[in-house]
């Protein structure tokens, strides 16, 4: 009897102890992105993030392993029916959720910048719209295991190549659930990225019709020169033109 009831409660535990940090770092990320978003004095756009639970990386199967082990614990505390058990079981969900936030990854656009963070407390990375050539992005078969699709799996994520040739790998994440969400980022950026291409169009123009016309100016034919005095003196003769001399009358009385 009490191996079966170890047996079934041993999925229950799991079940619940996963389920419970589902909702706990869901919660807990919602409130982040509000209070601590990644944009700096611009509201951001769009963004995507890293699906911990469904994404085949290493890195998210790890925060995987951290929340079954908890469970594993509770399982262990109620067949010994320990508190310290207990207690070591909710430290072990706890640093789980912790395990969850600071490898969390996630990407945000505004309207001039690119930012992207990799652990909720590490460095926010900038990128402006300006030293970006490009965008693309990456989506393929991914042999990582996870719980929804086993070894199925597809990752997508964002990759964006610099105008000194860097490329910049952006967090990878769940193809079947978060590419809609990666291809809105990458809409966006391209939007801006064409409209700061058509700006930079129309200022080249107005230089080159500018010194196109200061280039006629300095060429001119010094005869032109001429021509204009000429004309000047034209037009003080005509606007007070020379009296004739006064002539002198016989006096006949």
């Amino acid at each position: 009897m009490d191996l079966i009831r170890a047996t079934l409660t041993l999925p229950m535990a799991l079940a619940g102890a996963m389920a419970v940090h589902v909702l706990a770092a869901r919660a807990i990320k919602a409130v982040a992105w509000s209070v601590s978003p990644l944009a700096v004095g611009e509201p951001q756009a769009y963004v995507y993030e890293r699906d911990v639970w469904r994404t085949a990386e290493p890195g998210a199967m790890h925060v995987v392993a951290a929340a079954a082990g908890a469970g594993a614990l509770f399982w262990i505390a109620g067949l010994l029916q320990s508190w310290w058990m207990v207690l070591l079981a909710l430290l072990g969900w706890a640093g789980a959720v912790a395990f969850d936030l600071m490898s969390w990854q996630r990407v945000a656009v505004s309207a001039n910048n690119l930012w992207f963070q990799r652990g909720w407390g590490q460095k926010v990375h900038q990128v402006a719209f300006e030293n970006i050539r490009d965008v693309a992005i990456e989506e393929r078969d991914e042999r990582g295991f996870t719980l929804r699709r086993g070894l199925n799996n597809r990752i997508c994520r964002l990759q964006v190549r610099m105008k000194d040739k860097r490329v910049v790998a952006l967090p990878k994440t769940d193809a079947h659930t978060g590419l809609a969400d990666v291809e809105e980022v990458a809409n966006q950026l391209r939007q801006r990225l064409r409209h700061l291409e058509d700006r930079e169009s129309i200022k080249r123009s107005q230089q080159r019709g500018s010194e196109a016309a200061r280039e006629a100016a300095e060429a001119a034919p010094s005869g032109d020169a001429e021509l204009r005095r000429a004309l000047r003196k034209l037009r003080a003769q005509a606007t007070a033109p020379d009296a004739p001399k006064a002539v002198k009358l016989k006096n006949e009385s």
